[in-house]
């Protein structure tokens, strides 16, 4: 990836199609996952992975000098996804859907430091921008509840599919109270999601997995 000194960049690709950054974002996910949160996930080669790391996986990377500072990934409801396969019991009010144009975030993370803050508003309107290029009708996750509350104080509109539950990560983590999830991507606040996108303003956005290809464009 192309990077300039000091400014976010973004880039969002199939795993199938960029082994060398989905690699890195292996490691930026042990890095951030095992070593700092002390979550027990599976690691090989010094990356986190799992059964859901697949050819047609979404990642979605930033970056700066050339450092993986924050990522998540997305998989289409209609495919087997994390929150409906590992964690099926906290979908107690609605159930988990089943829809092409609903996709799934998980492993959404940033490393603490000193441009974090940036960085995770950054990472929560790249989301969004993915959702509203894919037309996506909502974005389902398991999230704890701060990241809720983060999405809440920058406006954002969420829906819970259960009560939240304490969820053990092991490895010396403290447990975690989680919750299972939506954002509604077309009934949010439209100023509140304005201001949210603004964040991406002079963030390079290259995006190859666009249906028209490559693009490579500036918000």
């Amino acid at each position: 990836m192309e990077t300039t000194r000091n400014l976010l960049e973004a880039y969002l690709f199939r795993g199938l199609d960029d082994v060398a950054t989905r690699a890195a974002v292996g490691r930026f996910r042990k890095q951030l996952f095992v070593d700092n949160l002390k979550w027990s996930l599976q690691v090989a080669d010094q990356q986190e992975v799992d059964s859901f790391d697949v050819a047609n996986t979404v990642y979605a990377v930033l970056s700066m000098d050339g450092v993986v500072r924050g990522s998540f990934r997305a998989i289409r409801t209609d495919q087997p996804y994390l929150a409906e396969q590992i964690f099926p019991e906290l979908a107690t009010t609605r159930p988990y859907p089943k829809r092409a144009d609903v996709w799934e975030i998980s492993r959404f993370g940033v490393l603490p430091g000193p441009c974090s803050r940036n960085v995770a508003d950054a990472l929560y309107a790249l989301m969004f921008q993915f959702a509203l290029m894919r037309r996506a009708r909502a974005l389902v996750a398991i999230t704890d509840l701060f990241h809720e509350r983060q999405l809440t104080r920058r406006g954002i509109r969420t829906r819970r599919y259960g009560k939240p539950k304490s969820l053990d990560a092991g490895g010396g983590a403290h447990p975690m109270m989680v919750v299972a999830g939506e954002i509604p991507v077309n009934s949010q606040n439209e100023a509140s999601l304005r201001e949210l996108l603004t964040t991406l303003n002079g963030v390079i956005i290259n995006d190859q997995t666009l249906v028209f290809g490559r693009t490579r464009v500036q918000a």
